[in-house]
């Protein structure tokens, strides 16, 4: 029972009187021992225990007792407190529930009107298209109009179990709006394929030469690999580099990691890339978000996708970035013999990220940096490779 003794030493008696009733001496061996109860303890239990040998305290409460079972009153003035102390206990519950809903959902809004954000920016589609998505986007910032104004009601006095009816309808309206889009999306997605594949049909016939899907030839006669834009660099960091990728499978990656990240973020991030970052995307996803969301983290995460990935803190951050790493190490392989120089550099700079990740103390800025130079070499390096491939 006793968390501290002191025994035959000088001791400060005003600090030890002043843990009453936690305090108490003993006389053993000839010698006493002043001693502290566990801190786990009511100061009711450690008054018990103080008195356990004290008669007139067993009494009293023997006594007391006693009286209740026969005092209506009491035992009904007890019951009061404890249902309020459990209504107080559940609402406060009820709070901490809805929160976490709401901010789910506050999430989830935001990221629908993100992604049509970035699909219209998209020049593939036709002004029909446009409209089409922008009448979407209108219905995601009604929710979003609905959702704010819930939580000022919140904040203005309704009741928890009013506030969990509300999300739980905006929460079906965004179920249905998310299904909506996703049709919309898939049926805009066929249109453009169908284009595409119309107008390769009719080049192909007036040149005669079979077409290459491994490239395509922009103006400025640079060849980019299939589905991926102009390369650029991002404004804010020149060891980043960005391009629009055409592929609903990186969109998708990339929108999910967005999701996951954003706000309070998810300590589930590093199994969704162990999931779902290969060595055949990373690439691409990489692009993808440094032209679409590294510039909402510009001031937060300079160093841009893997410093934001290193700041979800369930588990350090070099792990989660490790996933990215391993994915780039690999793809570097694809690449052997396309310009030695950039290669190695790649390599090199692979190489300090590893570093980073064996240490015992890792410098996540340091590791950033040198994934940002490994992607800006390898994106290099694919471009170089399409060229190359044209050019046969």
């Amino acid at each position: 029972m006793t968390w501290g003794t002191i025994s035959g030493g000088p001791i400060n008696l005003f600090t030890w009187n002043s843990l009453y009733p936690y305090n108490y001496a003993t006389n053993y061996g000839g010698q006493y021992q002043f001693n502290v109860m566990p801190s786990y303890l009511t100061p009711a239990q450690a008054f018990g225990i103080q008195n356990v040998f004290n008669p007139f305290y067993n009494i009293a409460q023997m006594m007391g007792r006693f009286n209740s079972m026969f005092n209506p009153f009491m035992n009904m003035q007890q019951m009061m407190m404890n249902q309020a102390a459990y209504a107080n206990g559940y609402a406060i519950g009820e709070n901490i529930g809805n929160g976490v809903i709401a901010q789910n959902l506050g999430s989830n809004i935001s990221g629908l009107k993100s992604q049509l954000e970035q699909a219209l920016t998209s020049e593939q589609l036709t002004a029909e298209q446009k409209d089409e998505l922008r009448a979407l986007k209108r219905e995601v910032e009604a929710l979003e109009d609905k959702f704010n104004e819930l939580m000022e009601l919140q904040k203005h006095g309704a009741t928890p179990e009013q506030i969990k009816a509300g999300i739980s309808q905006l929460n079906e309206q965004y179920r249905e709006l998310r299904d909506k889009i996703q049709a919309k999306a898939e049926e805009i997605q066929a249109e453009i394929e169908a284009a595409a594949g119309a107008t390769t049909t009719d080049e192909d016939t007036e040149t005669g030469d079979p077409a290459d899907p491994a490239v395509t030839t922009p103006a400025g006669g640079v060849a980019t690999p299939s589905k991926l834009g102009a390369l650029d660099l991002v404004s804010f960091n020149e060891d980043m580099v960005a391009a629009d990728v055409d592929d609903e499978n990186i969109r998708q990656i990339v929108n999910t990691i967005y999701q996951k990240v954003d706000g309070a973020g998810s300590g589930r991030i590093k199994k969704y890339l162990e999931e779902n970052i290969t060595k055949d995307n990373v690439v691409e996803v990489m692009l993808q978000w440094n032209k679409y969301y590294a510039p909402i983290y510009e001031k937060a995460d300079p160093l841009g996708f893997t410093e934001t990935l290193m700041d979800e803190r369930f588990m350090t951050g070099d792990r989660i970035a490790e996933v990215v790493l391993e994915a780039l190490e690999a793809r570097l392989q694809d690449y052997q013999g396309i310009d030695v120089e950039l290669y190695n550099t790649a390599n090199t700079q692979l190489s300090i990220a590893r570093r980073e990740v064996e240490s015992w103390w890792s410098n996540e800025d340091k590791m950033s940096e040198a994934l940002n130079k490994a992607h800006k070499c390898i994106t290099i390096l694919m471009y170089a490779q399409a060229e190359a491939q044209q050019g046969q």
